[in-house]
């Protein structure tokens, strides 16, 4: 396998939990007061993969306001993976997904990335608004190669409880095991040199 580390964003409108989700899977955290990200920034953590290798990915977290998108579209670019991630109980940010998966597709600068499709929130079973059902059509609808199986791309979590936080991560490591097995080889062209004629050039010391 190729030696470098997977780029994986999360995505998503402010407030669906995408700070949780990385929070709880790197750091076995969970802030219930909210404070909003400004910008993106990312922490790296080893997954093995199902190879049995060690993949180092890089997990960006990016703002959710308006205000914020221009500045963090900036750090989409040579992205890996796109996590899109809604809250399941407003069924408006399921909705504006497509937006976000627009405006990574055009900025990430990655022939074919690929994409995870993730509610949070779902401890919050009475306030349920977007089902699963819902997600795998959603994905099972996105342009060809870019998920490669919306039943195990699709996932549901709860950042809160620590509930199946870690499949997310396990399905980013997954990927990138075909992601790097696919890498065209890169050929460095180097300069031919005569070094017999450069010593006889050569004047005496």
């Amino acid at each position: 396998m190729a030696d470098r580390s997977l780029k994986v964003v999360l995505l998503g409108d402010q407030g669906v939990g995408k700070t949780s989700i990385r929070s709880q899977y790197v750091q076995r955290h969970f802030a219930s007061s909210y404070r909003a990200t400004v910008g993106a920034n990312f922490l790296s953590y080893g997954v093995r993969t199902k190879t049995g290798d060690v993949l180092q990915l890089q997990i960006w977290d990016t703002a959710g306001q308006e205000r914020f998108n221009a500045m963090s579209r900036a750090f989409y670019r040579g992205a890996d993976i796109a996590v899109l991630v809604y809250d399941v109980t407003s069924a408006e940010s399921f909705y504006h997904l497509q937006r976000w998966l627009d405006n990574f597709i055009e900025h990430c600068n990655n022939p074919r990335p690929r994409v995870l499709v993730v509610g949070n929130k779902k401890d919050q079973h009475a306030a349920q608004q977007i089902s699963r059902r819902q997600a795998v059509e959603y994905a099972q609808g996105i342009t060809a190669g870019l998920v490669d199986d919306a039943k195990l791309s699709v996932l549901e979590t709860s950042a809160k409880q620590y509930q199946d936080v870690e499949r997310v991560f396990q399905r980013c490591a997954d990927l990138g095991t075909d992601i790097l097995q696919h890498l065209e080889p890169i050929e460095l062209e180097f300069d031919q040199v005569d070094l017999t004629a450069s010593k006889k050039s050569q004047g005496c010391c």
